[in-house]
């Protein structure tokens, strides 16, 4: 048996070292560990760092990320006529052939200098007149296209939206350009379809990212129904070349009930895993988002009440389809943002659970929770479910939520902090590429509920306020409790998995302010150097 002894960090009270062996923690201790190590044993010098266990994202869509590398950047553009001169530039440098369909993402009209409306096609097509153009806004929930977009996909002013989906119309009556939610997915079909090494390449840049950023796990939204099988090939490939550096619970997006069913008669029923992958939940998708104004809202939007955001699956599919992953063992998370969302995920558990007897065995739960109520998160505590949570939203999300939801109802939004206090399973991702994967950023905001450029605190004494101790263990154990493995997960100690994170500095004791300043000095995924500090 081969051993691999770290030493010179700070790994808690009295121990300075730790000794691995099967890709587990076999002791922890001090100078006498290392002196009584087998001989053999490799011994890595961390420098005298601090150690924490490896930070678990609960919901990121890690491709995306990789996908994004590869796309138009459209983060900080600052007006319609900064995406349209983006875009140009990318389709020069790259060569794009004409006729091509290209993605970019990122654009937020919120950021916008001057007029906060959304782009439209108009603003497009001067200067990208030739390729179909799909830009996501950087929540994912709206989309701008120009008029080649539009021609390709056959979208006109007779389209019926889907379900669950809107298409914008301009003052002259026909389509503008911006395409809500499911209605997303009337061009989606027009980009290329990726290859196997292409997907291959994404994943190993994403999580390569992700590790220099200190992330051992990433729950990672990518299986869906457009894409699964190419997905897997190159996520199984990679695993079976041992070249992931972090370890991957699949969340499912999976539409239909034959669309699951598919996927479960292909090899990937619940409890299918590989080396460092593993099935995870189906995920719903019951909203949109507050930025895109498609979070479904109760009461409407305070700014216009006539708006109640988009239901993007009605309860009746989304029971059915829970009571189907549920009977075969499989858990179920859904994306809900506004109100009405999250009281129609809380319904669906309710009625899925009452085959337990009213138990939650396989812990749904529910992503974003962010307009929420008390009654609401007290119910979720009562379910025993889980809330998959996004603290750095707040950055962003503060400068909106009184303008969209009132004053009343953003008081008690983004209320995590009370959500642990209610003993809600709270964890935390990014939503990156809507937001960096960087752990850091993430723990200033639930810490501290402070804008990263500086500024007061949004309700610092109200519903969201965590003490360091309770962040790191959203963003540690909880992670792990809600893919089921906090019996070897969000820990260092004597039989867990030998999953660390290494810093520069230490998170309980530095100021605040400096927590963004974190430097990662090593991960480390069972065991092995997954990144490491140049």
């Amino acid at each position: 048996m081969s051993y691999t002894l770290y030493h010179n960090a700070h790994f808690g009270p009295g121990a300075s070292a730790m000794l691995v062996s099967g890709g587990r923690i076999a002791a922890l201790g001090g100078d006498e560990l290392r002196a009584a190590a087998p001989a053999g044993t490799a011994c890595i010098d961390l420098g005298g760092g601090w150690a924490l266990p490896g930070f678990n994202a609960s919901h990121c869509p890690l491709l995306d990320v990789g996908r994004g590398l590869g796309s138009i950047d459209l983060f900080g553009a600052k007006s319609p006529a900064d995406i349209a001169a983006r875009c140009a530039d990318f389709l020069r440098r790259r060569a794009v052939p004409k006729g091509r369909a290209v993605y970019g993402n990122g654009w937020n009209q919120d950021l916008f200098e001057g007029s906060h409306a959304m782009p439209t096609r108009a603003d497009l097509d001067a200067l990208c007149p030739d390729n179909p153009l799909l830009l996501d806004r950087v929540c994912g929930h709206i989309m701008v296209c120009n008029t080649a977009a539009l021609r390709a996909a056959g979208i006109t002013a007779a389209t019926p939206a889907p379900a669950g989906g809107g298409i914008d119309l301009g003052p002259d009556g026909v389509p503008n350009g911006l395409l809500r939610d499911n209605a997303v997915n009337l061009v989606r079909p027009l980009l290329p379809a990726e290859t196997v090494d292409e997907i291959k390449a994404a994943f190993l840049a994403a999580a390569t990212h992700a590790a220099s950023l200190g992330l051992t796990t990433v729950q990672s939204n990518d299986v869906r129904s457009r894409d699964w099988r190419t997905v897997m090939a190159a996520l199984t490939a990679l695993d079976a070349e041992q070249l992931l550096p972090v370890r991957i619970v699949l969340q499912c997006a999976l539409e239909t009930p034959d669309e699951l069913r598919d996927f479960w008669a292909a090899g990937f029923r619940p409890g299918a895993q590989g080396r460092r992958w593993k099935l995870g939940p189906l995920k719903l998708f019951l909203d949109g988002s507050l930025g895109a104004r498609t979070a479904w809202l109760r009461g409407g939007y305070a700014d216009a009440p006539e708006e109640h955001g988009l239901c993007c699956l009605e309860y009746d599919k989304a029971v059915g389809m829970a009571k189907l992953a549920d009977g075969a063992g499989m858990q179920v998370i859904a994306h809900a943002i506004g109100d009405a969302a999250m009281e129609e995920m809380l319904d669906v558990i309710e009625a899925v659970n009452a085959a337990h007897g009213g138990a939650n065995p396989h812990r749904h739960g529910v992503v974003h929770c962010q307009v929420t109520t008390p009654g609401q998160w007290e119910r979720l505590a009562r379910l025993d479910a889980g809330a998959l949570v996004q603290p750095i939203f707040l950055d962003y999300d503060h400068t909106i939520v009184e303008d969209r939801c009132g004053a009343a109802l953003a008081a008690t939004s983004y209320a995590f902090g009370s959500a642990v206090r209610r003993g809600v399973h709270l964890s935390y991702g990014t939503d990156a590429p809507v937001e960096s994967l960087d752990v850091r950023r993430n723990l200033y905001s639930a810490i501290t509920r402070k804008p990263l450029a500086g500024g007061p605190a949004w309700q610092p004494a109200g519903p969201a306020s965590l003490l360091h101790a309770q962040a790191l263990r959203c963003y540690t154990e909880a992670g792990a409790w809600n893919e089921f493995a906090e019996a070897e997960k969000g820990r260092l100690a004597p039989g867990y998995l030998a999953d660390f994170t290494v810093f520069d500095r230490d998170l309980f004791t530095i100021p605040e302010a400096q927590i963004p300043a974190m430097q990662v000095k090593a991960t480390v995924v069972g065991g092995v150097l997954a990144w490491r500090e140049a």
